[in-house]
């Protein structure tokens, strides 16, 4: 089978990837909170948060990342067959 083309992906393959982008920028703007928030005091009472938050937004993108490579990647080569 041919690899398809963007405007060929079904629609919930680009929501997928839609929602794998938007996990990946979460941690990249709550890297930047952090890094912030550490230059101005490392000690304010919200840093726990940003961290806690940081850990979980990680986690769960890499969750979502591993979804999508294991539901339009790895199953490509099944299709080929």
């Amino acid at each position: 089978m041919p690899k398809m083309s963007n405007d060929e992906r079904h629609p919930t393959q680009e929501q997928a990837e839609k929602a794998r982008t938007q996990a990946r920028e979460v941690v990249e703007l709550l890297e930047q909170a952090r890094r912030k928030m550490t230059e101005d005091d490392n000690t304010q009472p919200a840093m726990k948060h940003v961290q806690a938050a940081l850990r979980e937004a990680e986690v769960r993108a890499a969750t979502l990342e591993d979804w999508y490579q294991r539901t339009y990647f790895l199953t490509r080569g099944r299709e080929s067959m």
